[in-house]
C-alpha cells in the first residue's frame, strides 16, 4: 500500500517525467508520452460491436474491460507511459522474392522492445523510483494505440496505424505502467490525414475506410491465420509471406522512412523455393528469432506455396511441380495442392 512518504509532489513528478522521456530517447525510442490510468471508455462500444459481429482476430482478448482499463490488470496503476520503438530499416524485396513485413525483419521486436523497456526500468530503479513498474509489448490485452493517442504520441490514420508527426508509423508500441501519478501529455488533434485516401485505395483487402474495421479480412492477419484460406484470400496475399505493409508504404508520412531504407544492409525479401523446402533446423536458424517465426514453419511454407501460385511464371510453376512430385505434402499445404492441380487441368 502507498504511504504518505511514497507520494511525490508536483516538482518530483515533473522531474521524473523529464528524466524518463530523456532516458527513453537515449535508449532508442522514437517517442514517449504520459497519460492517466483511466479507462478508454470511447472504445467500449466499438469493441462490443467487433465481438458481436465476430470480426476480431483470435489474438485479441474478448474481455473488453482488460483491453481499455489498466486497473483491470493492475489495481494500483496510476499512470501509463506509451512508448514507440522503430522497426529496423530494411531493403525492399527484389522481383520474384517473397515479402516480409518490416515488423518481421531482424530480431523479434517483442524481444528487442522488452529488452529496451527493462533497461529503462533499470535506470528508473537505479535513480530510486519510489514505486512499482509493469509493462506490456504488443501481446498484452491493453490496446497500445489508444493509450498512445491519449498520451500525445500521434494520431490514428485512415490506415488504422498510429502516425507519429515527423516520424511515421513503422514502430512497435509498448506500455509502461506506473503506480505513481505523473502529469499526462496533451493528445494531438485527430484526423490529421486531411483529404488523403491513398491507403484506402491501396489496401489489397479493401477494408480501410469502413467501420467497424474487419481485422479478419486484413492481409496481415491472413498471413498468420492457420485456417484454410479461400481463393480470394489467397489471391490477396500476392507474394507476401508474413504481414502486409501496403497501407503504410503509400502513406505520405512514411516516405522519408522509405528513402532511408535504401541504406540498410537488412533484407525483407526471401527466396520462395527455400522457404517451401525449409527443414526444421533451417527454420529455427533463419526464423525462430524473428517475429515471423511465432506461427511456426507450416504457416510460412503455406504462404510460400501460395505466393508461388500467385507468381504465375514458368519458374514458379516448375518449383511447384517438382515440390508436389518429390515431397510428402504437409497438412498446412495440402488444401492448396488440389486447387493448383485443378487450375492446371483447366
Amino acid at each position: 500500500m502507498e504511504t504518505l512518504e511514497d507520494v511525490m509532489d508536483l516538482h518530483e513528478q515533473i522531474k521524473w517525467k523529464e528524466d524518463i522521456k530523456r532516458w527513453a530517447r537515449e535508449g532508442g525510442f522514437a517517442a514517449s508520452g504520459f497519460t492517466t490510468a483511466d479507462p478508454v471508455e470511447s472504445l467500449r462500444s466499438v469493441l462490443k460491436t467487433r465481438i458481436d459481429q465476430g470480426i476480431g482476430t483470435p489474438f485479441e482478448s474478448q474481455d473488453i474491460k482488460e483491453r481499455i482499463d489498466p486497473r483491470a490488470l493492475w489495481q494500483e496503476c496510476s499512470t501509463v507511459i506509451a512508448l514507440a520503438y522503430p522497426f529496423p530499416l530494411s531493403l525492399p524485396p527484389e522481383k520474384g522474392e517473397g515479402i516480409l513485413a518490416r515488423s518481421a525483419a531482424g530480431d523479434d521486436y517483442h524481444h528487442v522492445v522488452t529488452r529496451k523497456i527493462r533497461q529503462l526500468m533499470d535506470l528508473m530503479i537505479q535513480h530510486d523510483w519510489p514505486g512499482s513498474l509493469r509493462f506490456q509489448v504488443d501481446t498484452g490485452p491493453l490496446i497500445e494505440r489508444a493509450f498512445a493517442v491519449r498520451a500525445g504520441i500521434g494520431w490514428i490514420g485512415r490506415n488504422q496505424h498510429l502516425i507519429i508527426p515527423g516520424y511515421g508509423s513503422f514502430v512497435a508500441l509498448a506500455l509502461l505502467l506506473l503506480d505513481q501519478e505523473i502529469p499526462g501529455d496533451e493528445p494531438l488533434s485527430p484526423g490529421q490525414c486531411g483529404a488523403c485516401q491513398r491507403c484506402i485505395r491501396a489496401c489489397p483487402a479493401r477494408i480501410l475506410g469502413r467501420e467497424p474495421f474487419n481485422s479478419k479480412r486484413c492481409v496481415s492477419y491472413l498471413t498468420q491465420s492457420k485456417e484454410v484460406l479461400t481463393l480470394e484470400e489467397r489471391q490477396r496475399l500476392g507474394l507476401r509471406i508474413f504481414g502486409c505493409d501496403t497501407c503504410q508504404e503509400v502513406c505520405p508520412h512514411n516516405q522519408q522512412w522509405l528513402q532511408e531504407e535504401r541504406k540498410s544492409p537488412l533484407r525483407r525479401g526471401v527466396n520462395l523455393k527455400e522457404i517451401l523446402n525449409l527443414s526444421k533446423g533451417e527454420f529455427l536458424k533463419e526464423f525462430k528469432h524473428t517475429a515471423a517465426g511465432w506461427r511456426g514453419k507450416g504457416v510460412l511454407q503455406r504462404n510460400a506455396y501460395i505466393a508461388l501460385q500467385n507468381a504465375q511464371d514458368s519458374e514458379s510453376v516448375q518449383i511447384l511441380f517438382d515440390y508436389q512430385k518429390n515431397k510428402t505434402i504437409p497438412p498446412s499445404i495440402l488444401p492448396y495442392v488440389t486447387w493448383q492441380e485443378h487450375d492446371q487441368e483447366l
